[in-house]
């Protein structure tokens, strides 16, 4: 299971060890007092870095810290590339998935958090999760709230297929993702030990992982379809889509468009043009 970035954030240099170093010595510092302030929070993090976040977390080479696009500009810009390749009708699933893969811009699945209630806490990506013999998984987002951490499981479909037929019902491109969904649903109830085999190889060798990571709790299980654009729906599709099971969500890129720029807005506080 690859990484997400260039780098190993198992692995760091002297100076990054260095701040983490101060950045534990002010926390028991201040922890033993008064607690920590807004300044010495700044400062704690300031003292981390980013690799010395991503070195604690669970998953070092997954970890996604919050405002890890670091400028404005960064983000805004992939956003406008990656719309820019969804307006292509020569552009295929692969396309976008080798671009987020490729530019790193990881926060264009993060983004798919807006709808659920967990990932604020801590948040973790998993991109082409092999689910053995057969199956492979475009994306395992886990994320944590007050009750601990869950999983959506991810399915991206082809954006300049159809979503629906005529009448409004699902077409190919929905039907293959929910049988794909199903096929993994019924390896999870089989195989989650073999899951949890996944993660202990990629997790972070100075800590131990949650209960949640290795006893199957299927109310923590989450899947999502993306397929088609927002035109392609219509009243039958979404009385359809509410006939769906809870734990899985039918969406179209339209709806990922609108999740990138809402994350955004939050980090940057500025407004874009969606379409």
């Amino acid at each position: 299971m690859k990484g997400l970035f260039k780098r190993n954030y198992n692995e760091l240099t002297k100076e990054e060890i260095n701040g983490i170093n101060q950045s534990d010595k002010l926390w028991s510092k201040k922890m033993s007092k008064s607690g920590f302030s807004a300044e010495d929070l700044f400062k704690f993090h300031e003292l981390s870095g980013e690799a010395g976040h991503h070195y604690r977390s669970y998953f070092p080479n997954h970890y996604l810290p919050l405002n890890y696009t670091k400028h404005e500009y960064l983000g805004i810009n992939k956003f406008e590339e990656f719309k820019k390749l969804l307006s292509n009708k020569k552009t295929n699933e692969l396309d976008l998935l080798n671009f987020i893969y490729k530019t790193e811009s990881y926060f264009i699945v993060e983004s798919l958090f807006d709808f659920y209630d967990f990932g604020h806490h801590d948040s973790y990506l998993f991109r082409e999760l092999p689910l053995h013999p057969n199956f492979v998984v475009d994306f395992l987002l886990v994320g944590k709230n007050s009750g601990g951490y869950e999983f959506i499981f991810m399915e991206f479909e082809h954006p300049n297929e159809k979503a629906t037929i005529k009448d409004g019902s699902f077409s190919k491109s929905f039907r293959n993702g929910i049988r794909q969904v199903e096929d993994w649903d019924n390896w999870i109830d089989k195989n989650y030990p073999n899951l949890f085999s996944l993660f202990q190889k990629v997790k972070n060798p100075r800590e131990s992982l949650p209960e949640e990571f290795y006893v199957l709790d299927k109310s923590r299980i989450h899947y999502m379809v993306i397929a088609g654009r927002r035109g392609d729906f219509s009243d039958k599709t979404y009385r359809l889509k509410r006939k769906t099971p809870k734990n899985l969500k039918l969406l179209h890129y339209d709806n990922l468009l609108d999740a990138i720029h809402s994350y955004l807005f939050e980090q940057y506080k500025v407004h874009l043009k969606v379409q």
